[in-house]
This record gives structure tokens, C-alpha cells and sequence, in this order.
């Protein structure tokens, strides 16, 4: 079920898991793919949000002048 998506704490309660902490011990190996693609995704996301606000895929340097 994890690794077709299925939230951890929808898998912990089917399985009578007295706790989430029980299933992601167990079964956590099974979402590091899923951890992945959400960062990449996430990374994409606010890649785009800061690109339309200032015209740029990266934020300024630090120090840089923006005014």
C-alpha cells in the first residue's frame, strides 16, 4: 500500500498498528522513493513561484543589489 501512495497513517490504522511510529519503523523503507519525487517536485514548484515574482529562476547572491 505505501509504495502505490497510500498515506503512512491510513496504512498503520488497516494494519492495527497501535501507532503511526510502528508502521513508518517498519515500513518506512518503503517511502524513500516517494520522499524523493516530492522534494524534486517541491523543488519545482518553488522554482517556479520565485521565477514569476522576480523575473529569474534563482534567487539574488546574497549581497547582491536589487534596488
Amino acid at each position: 500500500m505505501l509504495a502505490q501512495g497510500t498515506d503512512l497513517y491510513v496504512v498503520s490504522e488497516v494494519l492495527g498498528h497501535s501507532s503511526v511510529a510502528i508502521t513508518k519503523d517498519v515500513y518506512g523503507h518503503l517511502v524513500e522513493g516517494q520522499k524523493r519525487a516530492t522534494a524534486a517536485r517541491m523543488s519545482e514548484a518553488l522554482l517556479r513561484t520565485n521565477g514569476s515574482r522576480n523575473g529569474s529562476q534563482s534567487p539574488p547572491a546574497p549581497g547582491a543589489d536589487t534596488g
